[in-house]
C-alpha cells in the first residue's frame, strides 16, 4: 500500500493562457524584452527528486520511479505499528502506547527522506537541475517541466532559448540551494545573456531562496534586471508555524477535529460526516495524543533537518519553535546555524530588496487574499489568507482585515511605503491597505483566490507573464487591463468542457440542446476575454455550461444524487448532534 502524493498545498503553476481582451483596447502597447534570460525559481512540488540505485539509475516502481518528492508514503509500516495499540486504546478507553506507535509509524512510513543531523539524505536522492535552457532539454524533461509549470506563453514571447528552469529540492537546505542558484546564474545563464543580466521569477517557496540570495550575494544586484514574485512565502506560512510549535487547531478545538477538517478534505459528503463520527470511537484525549505522535513523527522526519521547511516558519512562531526543536540540541547545531542565518536574512529583506531596487532592478509581486487558512491552523476562521499562506506573507506586510470584516468606514491608508496623494492603494472591498506592504505600487491582488488554485486563474497567470516580459509594465497603473485589485476564478473546468464539446458527437442531440450549449460556451468565451474578473458571473456561467452538457449527456452528471444529498443532511445533523452531546459533557 503506497501512496505517491504531493504533501503540500503550496503553488503549482499550470496553463498560462494568453488573454485576448487586450490591453490594446485601452491604447496600451507592450514592449517585450527578448534579450534578457528568465530564470524560474519554482514553488514546492514543481521538481521531482528521485531515489538512485548503486548504478546511478533512478529506481523504478509501479507508477514510474521512486521519488523523494513527491513523497513516497508506504502506509503499511504505519498501520502495522499503530493498529495493535489503537485496538487496545479503543478497548481500554485510554492511550495504550498509541502516541509512540503513531510517531514511529509515521517516521517509518516516510523513511525514504530520512536525513542525518547535517541535513544530508540517508538514502541516495538525486535532485535534477538541468543546466540548459528549455530549448535544449530532452523532450521528456521539457514535457515534465511544462506539466509542472506550463510557461508556454512565456516561451513563445521571449523564446525557449531564454527560459531556464532552476530545479531545487523542496525539502532541502536553503543555504545549498542559494549557492546553487548563484552558480546557475553565473556559470549557466549569464554566459548566454546578450546584455549581461538576468530576470528572476520566484514562486511561493522559491521566495525563501530570494530572501537568502539577496542577503548572501549583494554583489549580484546589478546583474538582476527584474525580479518577479508570485505568491511568495516571504514570512513563511502559518501552517508550518503551527506545526512546529504544536499549535495545530485539532489539539484544542473539537469543532475543527470533529467537524471542519474532514469536510475540508473530503467535501460536503456522507463519508466526511461518517468519518467524523467514527473518530468518536477514541476518547478525545487519546485521539489528540495519537495525532500528536503523528505530527511529531512528521516534523522529525520531514521538517526538523530541512532548512527549506524552517524557512517557512513565520517570524512570530520562530523563537518558540526554535526552543522546542533546536536550542540545546548539540546534534543539530549546524541546522540551527543555517536557520539563524536565514532568519537574519529575512530580517534584512526590506533593506536588501530596496538596495536591489536602487541598482535599477524592477521588482513586482502577485498576492492572493480573502480565503480561510487550512483548518489545521490555529486562526483559520479569522485570519485573512490564501488557504496555504497568511495574506501578509506574500503581500510583504500589507494590512488585511479579518475574514468577513473590513478595515472600517473612514479608514485611511497608513502610507508606510506610498504616501502619494494621487495613488489609491485601498482595495475597493475595504479589506486591504496595500501601502503597508513593501511594494504598494507594484503588487497586484486577487480576491477569493486560493494559493494552490492560482494556476486556474488565467488573468493572474497572464499578468505574471507580462510583468516578466513586458518592458512597459512599470507599476499597477501601467496597463488598465490589469488593475491592482482583481478577483479570482477557476477556468480549467470550463476550458475542459469546451474542449469536450468541440470534439463531441452531436448527431444525436436536438437543435435546442446544441443551441443551449453553444450559448453557454459563448458566454464563457466572452468572460475569458475579460481581464477584470467578475467571480459571481464566472461561477454562474461555468455552472450553466456544466449543466447544459450534463443535461445533454455529453458529460457525466457529477452533482450529488438526491439520495446522497439526503444522506449528507442526515449524517451532518447527526454529527453535529453528537458533538453537542460530547461538548455538554
Amino acid at each position: 500500500m503506497k501512496l505517491k502524493g504531493i504533501i503540500s498545498v503550496f503553488l503549482v503553476l499550470t496553463m498560462l493562457f494568453s488573454i485576448t481582451a487586450s490591453a490594446g483596447n485601452s491604447g496600451y502597447v507592450a514592449d517585450y524584452d527578448t534579450e534578457t534570460p528568465v530564470i524560474i525559481v519554482h514553488g514546492m512540488s514543481q521538481n521531482n527528486t528521485y531515489l538512485v540505485d548503486e548504478n546511478g539509475e533512478w529506481v523504478p516502481d509501479e507508477t514510474g520511479y521512486v521519488t523523494g518528492w513527491p513523497l513516497e508514503i508506504d502506509v503499511m509500516p504505519l498501520i502495522k505499528r499503530a493498529l495493535p495499540n489503537m485496538l487496545l486504546s479503543i478497548a481500554t478507553r485510554r492511550d495504550m502506547g498509541l502516541n509512540k506507535a503513531m510517531y514511529e509509524g509515521t517516521y517509518n512510513a516516510l523513511s525514504l527522506i530520512e536525513k542525518d543531523n547535517d541535513g544530508k539524505y540517508i538514502n541516495n536522492i538525486e535532485v535534477p537541475c538541468y543546466e540548459m535552457p528549455m530549448s535544449e532539454l530532452p523532450e521528456a524533461v521539457k514535457e515534465e517541466y511544462y506539466n509542472f509549470l506550463p510557461i508556454q506563453e512565456l516561451s513563445e514571447i521571449v523564446g525557449e532559448d531564454d527560459v531556464y528552469y532552476f530545479g531545487y529540492d523542496s525539502l532541502g537546505d536553503v543555504m545549498h540551494e542559494t549557492e546553487k542558484l548563484h552558480h546557475y546564474i553565473h556559470d549557466v545563464v549569464l554566459p548566454e545573456s546578450p546584455n549581461g543580466q538576468v530576470k528572476l521569477c520566484h514562486i511561493s517557496l522559491g521566495g525563501t531562496i530570494a530572501i537568502n540570495y539577496l542577503e548572501t550575494y549583494p554583489e549580484d544586484y546589478e546583474l538582476i534586471k527584474k525580479m518577479v514574485f508570485v505568491i511568495p512565502a516571504i514570512d513563511g506560512s502559518d501552517i508550518i508555524g503551527d506545526l512546529l510549535t504544536g499549535n495545530l487547531s485539532v489539539f484544542y478545538d473539537d469543532n475543527t477535529l470533529y467537524e471542519d477538517l474532514l469536510v475540508t478534505l473530503l467535501g460536503e459528503t456522507p463519508l466526511a460526516y461518517l468519518l467524523n463520527m467514527v473518530l468518536r470511537i477514541l476518547p478525545s484525549d487519546v485521539l489528540k495524543s495519537a495525532l500528536g505522535g503523528l505530527v511529531n513523527g512528521l516534523v522529525d522526519i520531514a521538517a526538523l533537518r530541512s532548512t527549506m521547511i524552517w524557512a517557512l516558519c513565520p517570524d512570530a512562531y520562530y523563537e518558540e519553535a526554535k526552543e522546542i526543536w533546536l536550542e540545546g540540541n548539540e546534534d543539530l547545531a549546524g541546522i540551527l546555524e543555517d536557520v539563524e542565518y536565514f532568519m537574519n536574512a529575512r530580517a534584512n529583506f526590506e533593506e536588501n530588496l530596496f538596495a536591489l531596487r536602487e541598482t535599477g532592478c524592477e521588482i513586482f509581486n502577485l498576492a492572493c487574499y480573502d480565503v480561510n487558512l487550512f483548518p489545521l491552523c490555529k486562526e483559520y476562521r479569522t485570519k485573512n489568507a490564501d488557504r496555504v499562506i497568511h495574506a501578509e506573507s506574500p503581500a510583504m506586510g500589507a494590512t488585511f482585515a479579518d475574514l468577513g470584516e473590513t478595515l472600517g468606514e473612514g479608514y485611511e491608508a497608513v502610507g508606510t511605503y506610498c504616501d502619494n496623494p494621487d495613488h489609491n492603494h485601498l482595495s475597493p472591498d475595504g479589506v486591504v491597505d496595500a501601502t503597508t506592504g513593501l511594494l504598494p505600487c507594484t503588487t497586484w491582488y486577487f480576491k477569493a483566490q486560493a494559493h494552490e488554485q492560482l494556476p486556474q486563474n488565467d488573468v493572474a497567470l497572464s499578468l505574471a507573464i507580462r510583468v516578466m516580459a513586458d518592458n512597459n509594465m512599470k507599476d499597477v497603473y501601467s496597463n488598465p487591463a490589469y488593475p491592482q485589485f482583481n478577483e479570482g476564478r477557476l477556468t480549467f473546468n470550463a476550458r475542459d468542457n469546451i474542449e469536450v464539446w468541440e470534439n463531441a458527437d452531436k448527431s444525436n442531440l436536438t437543435a435546442e440542446q446544441i443551441a443551449t450549449i453553444d450559448a453557454a460556451v459563448e458566454k464563457i468565451n466572452g468572460l475569458l476575454n475579460e481581464t477584470i474578473v467578475d467571480q459571481t458571473a464566472w461561477n454562474a456561467a461555468d455552472a450553466e455550461l456544466e449543466k447544459a452538457l450534463a443535461d445533454a449527456k455529453v458529460i457525466e452528471d457529477e452533482s450529488p444524487s438526491t439520495v446522497e444529498n439526503i444522506l449528507t443532511v442526515i449524517l451532518r445533523t447527526a454529527n453535529r448532534g453528537i458533538n453537542k452531546i460530547f461538548a455538554a459533557g
